[in-house]
C-alpha cells in the first residue's frame, strides 16, 4: 500500500517504543486503514541497533493447535539454515520466530519446557545488550480457537496476553503491540485476560476527506475531481490508491461500490438461506447511516448485538472500543445499504 504522510501517526508510535515497556499497544481500525503500513514505516525509520523486532503476521496462516503455534514461534537450528528469507528478514532488522535448538524445540513442542519461559530468557539476552525487544502481532483474532489442551479448557490466547503483560508491565522487557480490525475481539480479549492498567488503544483510521483530497491533488487530481472522488470513497487508503491506479476513477469508484454491494447482499442472502429473519439487520442498516450509534443502545437487545458483531466480524460495520461508536467500514458500504434496503 502506498505511504501518504502520518506525521501525527508516526510520532506517536516513536514515542511510545522510545518509552520504557510497560504496556501492551493495541493498535486498531478499518480494514485496511494503513495499520500494518505505518508501523512498517516507523520501523524502517529507527536504528535497528537500538531495537530488535520480532513480527507475527497472522493473515493467511491456518493456525489451529497449540503444536501450529509452536512451530510459528520456534524455528531450530537445521531448519533456520534451510530458510532462504530468514536472513533477508534478519538484515533487515525483522525476525518472524525465535531461533532455538533442535532439542529445545522438541522438548517445548511436548511442554517440557515452557514456551514463555523460554521466549522470557531470549528476550533478556536482549536487555543485556541494550536492545528492547518489540514484539509485534498482526490479526492476533487467529489465534482465539487455539488450546493448550484437548480438553479445551485453557485457551492459549490468554495465557499469550498474561505473558504479554508480565514481559510489559512487570518487567520491562518488551513492547508488545497487537493490530487487529476485529475490535469485538479486542475487547473481548481485554476484559477477559483483566488488562486493566496494562495496556493502551490507538485508533488508526481512514483520512480524513480534507486529508483525501489534499492526497488526490498532490497525485494530480483538480480540485473538482478530488472533491467528487472523496464523496464517495472517503480517506479510505487502499480504495484512494485503486483510484489512482486507473485513469478512469468513476469506473473505479463503480466496480469498488459493486464490491461493496456483493458483499453485503451475500451475506443477507447467507441468512436468508439459513432461514434466518433477516428484520434486525434491517433495522441496524437504517439506524447506523442517520446516527453513529452508541453500543450501550444494542446492549438492550441481545440479538441485535449479536448482529452488529457479526457484521463487524464480516468487516461490513466498524466498532471503535474506546468511543464505543458503531459505524459502516465505509462511504460506499453505507450507500450500498441505503439501496439493498429499497429492495428488501
Amino acid at each position: 500500500m502506498k505511504f501518504w504522510n502520518r506525521e501525527k501517526e508516526k510520532k506517536w508510535l516513536k514515542h511510545y517504543l522510545l518509552a520504557e515497556p510497560n504496556a501492551i499497544l493495541f493498535v486498531y481500525g478499518p480494514r485496511s486503514s494503513g495499520k500494518t503500513t505505518l508501523l512498517m514505516k516507523v520501523v524502517e525509520e529507527f536504528p535497528k541497533e537500538k531495537f530488535v523486532y520480532y513480527w507475527f503476521d497472522l493473515r493467511g496462516k491456518l493456525i489451529s493447535s497449540y503444536k501450529d503455534v509452536i512451530d510459528m514461534f520456534f524455528v531450530d537450528e537445521e531448519s533456520y539454515r534451510e530458510l532462504e528469507e530468514v536472513s533477508k528478514k534478519i538484515e533487515g532488522g525483522i525476525m518472524s520466530f525465535f531461533k532455538v535448538s533442535v532439542e529445545s524445540k522438541k522438548k517445548i513442542g511436548q511442554k517440557k519446557i515452557d514456551a514463555f519461559e523460554y521466549m522470557e530468557r531470549i528476550l533478556e539476552k536482549h536487555a543485556l545488550e541494550k536492545r528492547t525487544p518489540v514484539i509485534v502481532f498482526d490479526e492476533i483474532q487467529k489465534l482465539k480457537e487455539v488450546y493448550l489442551n484437548d480438553g479445551k479448557q485453557r485457551p492459549f490466547i490468554k495465557e499469550l496476553f498474561n505473558f504479554f503483560v508480565r514481559i510489559t508491565k512487570v518487567l520491562h522487557l518488551a513492547h508488545v503491540i497487537v493490530m487487529s480490525s476485529d475490535t469485538f475481539f479486542i475487547e473481548q480479549i481485554y476484559i477477559d485476560s483483566t488488562l486493566k492498567n496494562t495496556s493502551e488503544f490507538y485508533l488508526v483510521d481512514y483520512f480524513n476527506d480534507d486529508t483525501a483530497e489534499k492526497i488526490l491533488i498532490s497525485e494530480g487530481f483538480s480540485e473538482r475531481d478530488a472533491s467528487f472522488i472523496v464523496k464517495f470513497v472517503g480517506g479510505v487508503p487502499w480504495m484512494l490508491e485503486r483510484v489512482l491506479l486507473n485513469e478512469d476513477f468513476k469506473d473505479t469508484i463503480h466496480r469498488l461500490y459493486l464490491q461493496s454491494k456483493s458483499r453485503l447482499l451475500s451475506y443477507i442472502e447467507e441468512k436468508i438461506e439459513n432461514g434466518e429473519d433477516i428484520r434486525v439487520l434491517k433495522e441496524i442498516l437504517k439506524e447506523i447511516p442517520f446516527k453513529e450509534m452508541f453500543r450501550g443502545e444494542f446492549l438492550k437487545s441481545g440479538e441485535k448485538l449479536r448482529e452488529i458483531k457479526r457484521l463487524v466480524e464480516r468487516e461490513i460495520l466498524f466498532y471503535d472500543p474506546l468511543s464505543r461508536i458503531i459505524r459502516f467500514q465505509t462511504k460506499l458500504d453505507e450507500k450500498a445499504a441505503e439501496e439493498l434496503l429499497k429492495s428488501i
